[in-house]
């Protein structure tokens, strides 16, 4: 049970990624249901992390997003490196990143 709204900030992160344990989840959606203060930073940090990947996705120059791209298809597990045509990293965000949150 999350008596605090500390405790809710602390988690935040986790349960936005889907990463809580069932019982931690459970307990911040009941702290959520009772709590609007929460219920808002809640929702002020989803829109938050959304306007910041989309607004970072829109203003990266392309080489800046190529080289990004690339070197993380290269060092992250999971990553996929979409190629253009030419065979060339793509200046593109990738799609997980801007749907979560």
């Amino acid at each position: 049970m999350i008596e605090h709204c500390k405790e809710c900030v602390d988690l935040l992160g986790d349960y936005v990624e889907g990463q809580l344990p069932p019982e931690q989840e459970k307990a911040l959606e009941t702290h959520l249901s009772m709590c609007m203060p929460c219920i808002t930073f809640v929702r002020t940090y989803k829109a938050t992390r959304r306007l910041c990947r989309t607004a970072l996705a829109k203003e990266m120059p392309s080489e800046l997003m190529g080289a990004l791209s690339s070197f993380l298809g290269k060092h992250v597990p999971g990553f996929s490196c979409p190629k253009s045509k030419q065979g060339q990293p793509e200046a593109v965000a990738p799609d997980s990143e801007l749907k979560k949150g």
